[in-house]
């Protein structure tokens, strides 16, 4: 029963944020602007680095959460990851005015590289 407010929870928030940085994307995931984005400063290739860390140190953390916390099973917190995953780049994405192919294979770097990461070690 924990397990299952606490997603609930965890998705409340997730689209909360989403709801929230959709008010003025310009304002948060602009190159030039966003406090989010300072590794535009060196250039695309960094922001994609980056993305992809972020997207795996996000996939680990969900998965620690439910795994060590819970005591989840492996499946559960593996497709728990798994999903905190696409949605945290799927997310980003819709906020982008203007979707690039860069910035899919990206995504999907990310979560393949945070999945492996996570079946392997975990």
């Amino acid at each position: 029963m924990p397990i299952f407010v606490v997603t609930i929870i965890l998705i409340l928030i997730a689209i909360g944020g989403w709801l929230f940085l959709k008010r003025d994307p310009e304002h948060y995931i602009h190159e030039q602007r966003s406090p989010i984005n300072f590794f535009f400063k060196w250039g695309r290739l960094y922001h994609h680095f980056f993305k992809i860390g972020i997207i795996i140190l996000f996939m680990v953390g969900i998965f620690s959460f439910y795994r060590y916390l819970f005591n989840a099973s492996n499946t559960f917190s593996l497709s728990s990851a798994l999903i905190a995953g696409i949605v945290l780049s799927g997310g980003k994405e819709l906020l982008d005015k203007k979707i690039t192919k860069d910035d899919i294979f990206a995504s999907i770097i990310g979560i393949m590289i945070g999945f492996v990461i996570l079946f392997i070690f975990f």
